[in-house]
């Protein structure tokens, strides 16, 4: 199966699979492009194309094109059963280096300084409670001031006004890092923010490598080609060539700004709300006739759940297969429709007492803190399925014998279930809470009488029987 090699080619692809609703009629970016967006992935099943952007003439958008696990498949040339034995072997290979090319599609535009104007740009606003129009789809590119390292990350990006935008970044990730070093040093931040590129770029940018691979070599692995890169007009950063649309400038340091609210993965608009960093934009660069990437985040099902799920699936699976020596591990699914990877379920088949309480303690201490209930189900138990697991659930949980809770952790900060342990004044905001495994196995297969005692009863003739044969 072939990769498509930038956005463009990746939307055709889609479009032949049957995966888009087409929207010709004149939408708002800034009053239903959200809603537009979102009931045609809940509603449809469809990703969405708006090819009349009403005051954007020129500009077409598209959103939830990466938001299901066919579409990040067709994305990176594989299949939805092979999705994870397929990123398995390619983490294995490790990073490719990108090249630079001398110009690119993405410098057909070029605008700089004073003729910088965000707001004549199709940005759109997600949800009712929204401060205002946001960025969700950006892969932010910085150079750490100190070491050198390169990183790529998504963030969102509140727009302020014709040359200003906020950011809100995860404390103690690599882009905070990176300007808490800046700031130490009263200097700028160079930053670049990269819209519309092949769907690979943006999941490695929601990928946790270690802190010296470069997200956007790991791309070119996943693409088996070298991502080509163009030097920015008004910094020294390298973007994709290919890119619908890139916005450079930089972090300013010692100041913050009011920023929020923002609908967020968990569907919830407050957290994360305050002060924070603010961007200043020197230049905008982009295609000729550009496509606005309108990831839609918030309320599930959003982009936002699914790019956080899959790389957590597979990071979570290599940090569980070897606990103990080994782990009869069958599937690793992040949950999202319950919203932000908060839930984390993994299926195996347990060999001896206590395997499934090392298992979900290792599925709550890897290096996403986005999990903080972790499930376990046999091997006959369907994770993708809300009607199994809950079966599971009910029918094989003991409370007291089968759950624990881990007091005192790190929570996600967006996590409004979990209390603040700053102010919402400071910057980063830190929330402290817990975690809980529970164990829906059955029996060890150590025990096999026991385990028997769960097997699941089928109704008479099932594997012989057709409904749909018996129907005149």
């Amino acid at each position: 199966m072939s990769i498509p090699k930038d956005l463009r080619e990746f939307l055709a692809l889609l479009d032949r699979e049957g995966e888009f609703a087409h929207i010709k009629k004149p939408v708002d970016p800034k009053q239903n492009l959200g809603a537009l967006a979102w009931q045609g992935e809940n509603q449809l099943g469809k990703a969405t194309w708006f090819h009349n952007l009403q005051g954007h003439p020129g500009w077409q958008a598209v959103s939830y094109a990466e938001t299901s696990r066919k579409r990040l498949a067709l994305a990176l040339g594989t299949t939805v059963k092979g999705f994870i034995p397929h990123m398995r072997e390619l983490l294995k290979q490790g990073p490719t280096p990108s090249v630079t090319v001398p110009t690119g599609p993405v410098k057909e535009v070029i605008i700089k300084g004073d003729d910088v104007d965000l707001t004549k740009l199709p940005f759109h606003k997600m949800y009712e409670e929204d401060g205002g129009p946001y960025i969700g789809g950006g892969i932010g590119i910085i150079r750490d001031p100190e070491t050198g390292e390169l990183n790529a990350a998504l963030h969102r990006h509140q727009i302020f006004n014709q040359s200003e935008m906020g950011i809100y970044m995860v404390p103690g990730r690599h882009t905070d890092l990176a300007y808490q070093k800046a700031n130490k040093q009263n200097a700028p931040l160079p930053f670049a923010l990269v819209l519309g590129v092949q769907p690979a770029l943006i999941l490695c940018a929601c990928w946790t490598f270690p802190k010296d691979v470069y997200e956007l070599d790991m791309a070119g692995t996943f693409l088996g080609n070298a991502v080509q890169m163009v030097k920015c007009e008004t910094n020294d950063l390298m973007v994709p060539a290919d890119a619908e649309l890139v916005l450079e400038g930089y972090l300013v340091p010692g100041e913050l700004r009011e920023e929020g609210p923002f609908t967020e993965h968990t569907g919830y608009a407050r957290a994360g709300a305050g002060k924070n960093p603010y961007i200043k934009i020197t230049a905008v660069t982009h295609r000729k006739d550009p496509i606005y990437y309108a990831l839609q985040g918030g309320k599930p099902i959003a982009s936002s759940q699914v790019l956080d799920a899959l790389p957590q699936e597979i990071g979570i699976w290599e940090r569980i297969k070897d606990v103990g020596g080994f782990v009869d591990l069958k599937d690793v699914v992040s949950l999202p429709y319950a919203g932000g990877s908060h839930i984390i379920v993994i299926q195996f088949t347990p060999r001896i007492e206590g395997e499934a309480t090392d298992v979900l303690l290792a599925a709550l201490s890897s290096q996403y803190i986005h999990p903080k209930i972790a499930i376990a189900v046999d091997d006959d138990i369907d994770p993708h399925d809300p009607k199994e697991l809950f079966w599971s659930l009910s029918t094989r949980v003991d409370p007291q014998r089968d759950t624990f809770v881990i007091p005192g952790t790190h929570g996600h900060p967006l996590d409004a279930s979990l209390p603040l342990i700053t102010t919402k004044l400071e910057h980063p905001q830190v929330r402290r809470g817990s975690k809980i495994g529970i164990d829906a196995t059955k029996p060890p297969t150590r025990r096999p009488d026991d385990r028997d005692y769960f097997t699941r009863s089928v109704p008479r003739g099932w594997s012989t029987t057709n409904v749909r044969e018996w129907i005149e």
